[in-house]
């Protein structure tokens, strides 16, 4: 199996498929490669798709210590799996819900790496101290909730559902999600969860320094991204925002022929933004 080595010495794992323009993307938390699975094959056409697994998350490792769990840390995973999968080759880079914030921060980091967004019912953080703390209380309640129950009755959640396997959870893709999720430690997701995806910054006041193209997909149905994907499409830019009709928070498993067409779009007229 391929494997990326971190500035720590993380192992992680990472699939590429396909020879074009590299196309990394980036997950949600508690999420797999095996998320992006519908997409691999019609986007590995014309591009060289990559998908990985964060630290904690599938068949990477699971370091440990919680110092080892950082977005600093997280943006520099994702330089080395770039570098892995596709050398020194400018990126379209994707991120869905967390993976927005991943991609955006790699944007910020190593601009002359990314050659256009793709960001999938994500935000920038948040400008209001309360909504931070409202969000780290969400993902601590998560985290608990995974440790009491175990993964396997915490994925029969509805709202776990809903986040991670889609609007139809019982289907071919969501099942797929599933077992990708299973791969998993309980301690490796909590452990990002609480350090990662909870303390996440507030990029709003920097968005205007992102110059590469854009493109912010939400979902129709996924209320709670709905506001921040406005603010993403007002601030950055060269951005456009496109709404997917049928779609939740995991919107490449409610509607993935549609996703890949958004996508192919995008890409086909980003250089007019």
């Amino acid at each position: 199996m391929p494997h990326a080595e971190a500035s720590d010495g993380t192992k992680l794992y990472y699939r590429a498929a396909g020879d074009g323009p590299p196309l990394l993307l980036c997950n949600a938390s508690f999420a797999t490669h095996a998320h992006w699975s519908a997409q691999e094959e019609p986007l590995a056409r014309r591009f060289r798709v990559v998908t990985w697994d964060y630290r904690g998350h599938g068949r990477s490792d699971a370091p440990p210590d919680a110092a080892q769990y950082s977005l600093t840390q997280v943006v520099e995973d994702l330089q080395a799996v770039h570098r892995a999968a596709a050398g020194d080759t400018p990126a379209y880079v994707g991120g869905l819900s967390v993976g927005g914030l991943i991609a955006l921060s790699y944007a910020l980091a190593e601009p002359q790496r990314v050659r256009a967004l793709l960001l999938f019912n994500t935000g920038p953080g948040f400008k209001n101290p309360e909504a931070l703390a409202q969000w780290q209380s969400m993902l601590e309640r998560t985290a608990s909730r995974m440790e009491e129950v175990g993964l396997p009755r915490f994925l029969e959640g509805r709202r776990a559902q809903a986040e991670l396997l889609g609007l139809h959870p019982e289907a071919e893709l969501g099942q797929a999600a599933r077992a990708g999720i299973l791969t998993s430690s309980v301690a490796g997701l909590t452990r990002f969860a609480r350090h990662v995806a909870g303390p996440v910054p507030n990029l709003v006041d920097r968005l205007a320094e992102i110059q590469v193209p854009s493109l912010v997909l939400a979902g129709e149905h996924d209320m709670a991204f709905q506001r921040a994907s406005q603010v993403l499409a007002a601030k950055l830019p060269r951005a456009r925002r496109v709404v997917l009709a049928g779609a939740g928070h995991v919107l490449n498993l409610d509607q993935p022929e549609t996703f890949v067409r958004e996508v192919e779009r995008f890409v086909d007229t980003a250089a007019d933004l």
